[in-house]
């Protein structure tokens, strides 16, 4: 038969048990704090394989949630694709460093945890230019010796490996005392080539200079002298 004691000591744990439960069911229940992540780049446009850095900073209202995963997406058209992750530091802050060969949209994303819901940045869009194409300009002299009075024909052609660069212009130059003087420019033809008529008054070193375009790096050619005399 029970005692009064028994029956006591029954009914504490029964109490102690059903406060436990209760305690366990309203943890379980808890909704973790909403969280906003913003998202920026050092540069908007860079040229092909330059360094860029994408930040952002994650925030539960204005505190900020350190040491916890970011990750860095790409977005593929309706696709999102995690290609890196940092921890955020003290301040809530995150960097990544990114080569990006060609225009790309970036988004961040914290993934949420039990204290804290998931949150994704606004999407950022980098523009990449092309990379610039290599070109060679060469040059030649007609006559590298002439007589005073006398006209000589200075010409080059533009390629971009074995394209022939067409209605680029072209550049020629008199070289006097390391320094480059005058400046003529005429079209490039069909097959790359230009052509400058001089008549130099005393022998004359001569250049020629393309300055490039934005899909074009500029270049020069070697240097030719003519001879008057």
């Amino acid at each position: 038969m029970r005692t009064s004691l028994t029956r006591a000591v029954a009914g504490v744990t029964i109490a102690a048990a059903a406060v436990l439960t209760a305690v366990g069911t309203a943890s379980a229940t808890t909704t973790p704090a909403p969280t906003t992540l913003s998202i920026s780049a050092a540069q908007s446009t860079i040229n092909a394989g330059q360094k860029d850095v994408i930040s952002g900073q994650l925030l539960s209202g204005t505190t900020p949630v350190t040491h916890t995963a970011v990750w860095l997406a790409r977005v593929n058209g309706s696709q999102t694709v995690l290609v890196d992750a940092h921890f955020s530091g003290k301040l809530g802050k995150v960097f990544f460093n990114v080569f990006p060969k060609t225009t790309v949209t970036y988004e961040l994303v914290f993934r949420g945890n039990s204290n804290f819901a998931a949150s994704t940045s606004s999407p950022l869009t980098v523009t990449v230019n092309p990379a610039k194409l290599p070109t060679n300009l060469s040059i030649v002299a007609a006559k590298t010796h002439i007589k005073p009075g006398d006209k000589d024909l200075i010409s080059g052609q533009l390629r971009q490996g074995k394209n022939l660069l067409a209605g680029r212009v072209v550049w020629l130059f008199r070289i006097v005392q390391g320094k480059l003087v005058g400046g003529n420019g005429h079209l490039t033809g069909k097959f790359g080539r230009v052509f400058f008529t001089v008549k130099p008054s005393a022998t004359t070193s001569y250049i020629l200079v393309f300055r490039g375009t934005p899909k074009l790096h500029a270049s020069h050619s070697g240097v030719v002298t003519v001879v008057v005399g």
